[in-house]
C-alpha cells in the first residue's frame, strides 16, 4: 500500500506534524497517511515503524525551528544520537529509494549539511517544501500535486476523492429521467419514450465520462488556483441542475 510517512519531532512540531496529517488524509485518504500516533497497542514500536517506512510511497520530514536543536535529559544534542528516532527514520529513508520531501514549518530554515550528523548530511541536498500560517491551504495543494507526481498511486487516491461531483450530477439526472419515464408509462407512452430516455442518457453518460478524463488531467496538473476554480464551476452546475430538474 503506497503511503505518506510523516517524520516529525514530538518536541518540535506535533501541531505541525498533525495539521498536516490531518490535510493529507483528507485528500489521498486516512489509509494512504501514516504518523506514530497508529502504532497498535502491543506492536513492536521499532519493527511498525520500518514496515511502514518500507512500505512508503513517500516520506515527508517535518522539520520546525528547534529541529536541529532539541536535546535530551543530559543536555546532548537529540540529533547526535544513534538511537533518536527522528535520526534512524530519516537514515532509513535515505538508505533507500523512497522520495525524501523536507516540510519546513514555523518559520524554519533548511540545515546545512555541516549541521546535521554525516549520515544524515544528503538530507541537506532535497528540495524543501515549505508551509506557512499565512498560506496554509495553497502551500498543502503544492505539496499534494507534488506528491501525486512522486507516486502513481497517490495519485490515483488524490483523483478518487476528487471526483465526488461526477456521480452527483449523474445521480440527480438519472432520478429525474426515471421520474418522467414512469409518469410516461403510465399515461401509455412508455416504450417510445423510454427509447428515448436510453439514448440520451448514453450519450450524457458518454459527455459526462470526457468531461470527467479532462477534470482528472486538470486537477493533476493544474494550479491551486485552478483547481479551486474548477471545484466552485462543478459545484454551481451540480446546484443548477437540481434546480432545474
Amino acid at each position: 500500500m503506497a503511503t505518506i510517512f510523516i517524520s516529525y519531532r514530538r518536541d518540535d512540531t506535533p501541531g505541525f506534524a498533525g495539521r498536516l496529517e490531518d490535510d493529507l488524509s483528507e485528500r489521498f485518504g486516512d489509509a494512504q497517511v501514516f504518523r506514530d500516533r497508529e502504532i497498535p497497542a502491543g506492536s513492536d514500536f521499532a519493527r511498525h515503524l520500518e514496515d511502514q517506512l518500507r512500505d512508503a510511497a513517500v516520506v515527508l520530514v517535518v522539520i520546525g525551528r528547534h529541529w536541529l536543536d532539541v536535546r535530551d535529559a543530559e543536555g546532548r544534542l537529540r540529533l547526535d544520537s544513534p538511537t533518536d528516532w527522528v535520526r534512524r527514520e530519516v537514515e532509513a529513508a535515505l538508505a533507500g529509494t523512497t522520495p525524501i520531501v523536507p516540510v519546513l514549518v514555523g518559520g524554519a530554515a533548511m540545515p546545512w549539511p555541516d549541521q546535521l550528523p554525516d549520515s544524515l548530511a544528503p538530507l541537506a541536498g532535497r528540495q524543501a517544501i515549505s508551509l506557512s500560517d499565512q498560506h496554509w491551504g495553497d502551500d498543502i495543494e503544492t505539496l499534494s500535486v507534488q506528491l501525486c507526481r512522486l507516486s502513481p498511486e497517490l495519485a490515483e487516491h488524490f483523483q478518487a476523492r476528487h471526483v465526488d461531483h461526477r456521480p452527483d450530477l449523474l445521480k440527480v439526472l438519472r432520478e429525474r429521467l426515471d421520474e418522467a419515464g414512469r409518469a410516461a408509462g403510465g399515461a401509455g407512452g412508455g416504450g417510445g419514450f423510454g427509447r428515448w430516455v436510453a439514448g440520451r442518457l448514453g450519450k450524457l453518460f458518454g459527455a459526462v465520462v470526457t468531461l470527467a478524463v479532462l477534470y482528472i488531467l486538470v486537477r493533476a496538473l493544474g494550479g491551486s488556483q485552478l483547481n479551486r476554480m474548477l471545484d466552485r464551476v462543478i459545484a454551481t452546475t451540480v446546484e443548477q441542475v437540481r434546480a432545474v430538474f
